[in-house]
């Protein structure tokens, strides 16, 4: 059920974007009802065995889905040019053109940015509005308002924008990208208690964003850097759980299952970045993630560059996460009584006193130097505060463990 549940919202992206494309902006609410028709016909008559080849049983279904719904609106006629051309917008090798084309068309420049994101997640990505919402921290209806005014916005719109032709193309890009992360993050360690690390969001975030460098108006080096990112924090998806699904810290992951290729990739990928003179987020947050890589070990880790970057990345996109990893690093770097101090000055910080992780930095510094009392209580709270019951019982162990010995050395980072 999963990989048909990947299935669908795969080529859900691939077809909204493709009969978009075919029919224009103006048919999106008919492309979304094809896809649905679709796809609930594919469930329905998958029941007893699924197709040898179920990508080209969607398509055959939404061709023809999309014909018989034009014939009963009567508007044959008025979409008889587009029809002829909606074969070839359909076809597989037709889906990075239209996937691309919808991506820039839905950042336009006057939709608010949070709208753009909410419309690349669910009409290039197939999230739902319910899980859309999770990763912002909002309401399914405020979801469903930016959705409503991003179809306002298309149906306004006679084709969608050549990238090579868009005077506002950076613009753009800097939504697609932000966009791409947010989806990444929701795959890594997201909103969903029952399944908060979900690699094929993170495989789709990845796809996306090469796509955007197999054109040129779209190739640059933040682009790079992103997809750099993408590739150091894959290699590492099949080590975050162990068998019982609970996250497992850093230094006890076993690196000899970290993917090697997609290193390689990341590394390639981060060389070509450093292409131009603008040194992006992107940029640092891929370095971090790069170090991390490449390290034989936790205590084999260049914790000296690390917290450079951090220190960067501070500067340019400053955040309380931002902080709170730097100083996790310091504790690395510069031992457990200078990370402390640097965790404890974001105490007031009211964002990470509601973040789980928060409390379980400080109680994994407080263990390590051998504060059983404080650690407890704070590894409580990440307990409390836990989003997932793969994060509360990682907490719990740690607590147990902290019980039998009263102190320890371990590390927090996962």
């Amino acid at each position: 059920m999963d990989e048909l549940d990947d299935l669908f919202r795969r080529e859900y992206g691939h077809l909204i974007s493709a009969l978009t494309r075919a029919l224009g902006p103006s048919s999106l609410p008919l492309a979304e009802d094809v896809v649905h028709d679709a796809l609930v016909s594919a469930m329905q008559a998958w029941r007893f065995g699924v197709p040898r080849d179920p990508k080209a049983w969607i398509i055959r279904t939404a061709h023809n889905r999309a014909i018989d719904i034009i014939r009963r609106e009567q508007r044959h006629q008025a979409l008889l040019p587009e029809l002829a051309g909606m074969e070839a917008a359909l076809a597989p090798s037709a889906d990075g053109v239209n996937q691309l084309a919808m991506m820039l068309a839905v950042c336009d420049p006057s939709l608010a940015r949070e709208t753009q994101v909410t419309l690349i997640l669910r009409w290039l990505c197939g999230l739902a509005p319910k899980e859309i919402g999770q990763g912002f921290l909002v309401t399914t209806s405020t979801i469903q308002r930016r959705l409503h005014r991003g179809r306002e916005r298309l149906r306004q719109l006679g084709t969608l924008p050549d990238p090579d032709g868009l005077p506002d193309l950076q613009a753009r890009r800097t939504s697609v990208l932000q966009a791409l992360y947010l989806l990444f993050n929701e795959g890594y360690h997201g909103s969903n208690p029952q399944d908060p690390v979900r690699p094929f969001l993170c495989a789709d975030a990845l796809r996306l964003t090469e796509l955007l460098l197999e054109e040129q108006a779209t190739t640059h080096g933040e682009v790079h850097a992103l997809a750099g990112l993408f590739c150091f924090s894959s290699a590492r998806l099949a080590t975050r759980r162990d068998e019982q699904g609970v996250f497992v810290p850093l230094e006890d992951q076993d690196r000899s299952r970290w993917d090697g290729a997609l290193i390689e990739r990341g590394l390639a990928h981060l060389g070509r970045s450093a292409a131009g003179d603008h040194l992006s987020r992107w940029h640092l947050e891929a370095g971090i993630a790069c170090e991390h890589a490449i390290a034989p070990s936790v205590g084999g880790t260049d914790w000296d560059r690390i917290v450079v970057l951090y220190d960067l990345l501070a500067k340019q996109s400053p955040s309380p996460v931002v902080a709170l990893n730097r100083a996790l690093a310091v504790a690395e770097r510069d031992g457990v009584d200078a990370g402390s101090r640097a965790l404890m000055a974001l105490a007031g910080e009211r964002k990470l006193s509601a973040y789980p992780f928060y409390w379980a930095a400080r109680a994994d510094l407080e263990r390590r130097a051998e504060q059983p009392a404080a650690a407890r209580t704070s590894y409580g709270q990440a307990i409390d505060l836990a989003r997932s019951s793969a994060e509360r019982v990682s907490y719990e162990r740690r607590l147990r463990q902290l019980d039998v010995s009263g102190s320890g050395r371990s590390r927090s980072s996962s």
